[in-house]
C-alpha cells in the first residue's frame, strides 16, 4: 500500500503541472487532489523536488528495464526527444525550476546509457577497440545533451525528430560534411 501511495502522489503532482507551474504547485494542492493528509505526503517525500527526483528517476528506470533495440545514432536520439516530448510539461517545469540541475544529471546519464548500450550492442559491426567506443559515446552524449538543452530553451517547439531526420540526410547527401571536423 506504501508504494501505491507514493506513485499516486507523483502521479498527482504530474497531473498538477499540467495545469501550472512547477514554482506555483505546493504540498496542498497535491494531498487535497489525491485525498491524502500532510503527514502522509512526507512520509514518502520530503518536500516537492523530492517528488521531482523520484519522478525522474521513475522515468530512468523505465528506459533501462526496456531493450535498447536501436539500429542508429539517429534512432537513439529519437527516442530521447521522445522521452521529453511525451512528459513536455515535467520535463520544461523541471528544467525551468531549481531542480535543473538534477534533472540534467539525469539526462545525462539517460543518454549515456542509451548510446553506451547501441555501441556495445554494434561493437562487432563497426570492429571498435573499447577506447574507440568511449570516444564515439562521449561525442554522441555532449551532442544529444547540446540537442537537449537548446530545445528545452525554446520550450519544444520544433519537431526535434524532424530537425534531427533532416540533419542526418543532409550528412548522407553530402558525405564530404566529414570534412568540416577533420580539416581535410
Amino acid at each position: 500500500m506504501s508504494g501505491f501511495t507514493k506513485e499516486i502522489i507523483a502521479k498527482t503532482f504530474t497531473e498538477i503541472l499540467d495545469e501550472k507551474p512547477m514554482s506555483k504547485v505546493t504540498v496542498r494542492d497535491i494531498v487535497e487532489r489525491c485525498g491524502v493528509n500532510r503527514n502522509t505526503f512526507y512520509y514518502h517525500f520530503r518536500d516537492i523536488p523530492d517528488v521531482v527526483e523520484f519522478v525522474l528517476k521513475r522515468k530512468w528506470d523505465e528506459i533501462q528495464e526496456a531493450p535498447q533495440e536501436k539500429n542508429s545514432i539517429l534512432e537513439c536520439m529519437e527516442e530521447m526527444a521522445s522521452l521529453v516530448r511525451d512528459n513536455r510539461k515535467l520535463m520544461l517545469n523541471v528544467y525551468k525550476s531549481v531542480k535543473r540541475d538534477t534533472f540534467l544529471i539525469y539526462m545525462n546519464d539517460v543518454i549515456l546509457y542509451i548510446i553506451t548500450e547501441y555501441f556495445k550492442k554494434n561493437r562487432n559491426k563497426f570492429q571498435l577497440e573499447e577506447n574507440e567506443i568511449q570516444i564515439l559515446v562521449r561525442y554522441y552524449k555532449c551532442l544529444f545533451v547540446g540537442i537537449l538543452i537548446e530545445w528545452l530553451d525554446h520550450g519544444l517547439k520544433e519537431d526535434l525528430g524532424t530537425e534531427m531526420r533532416q540533419a542526418a540526410e543532409v550528412m548522407e547527401k553530402h558525405r564530404e560534411l566529414h570534412t568540416v571536423m577533420n580539416g581535410f
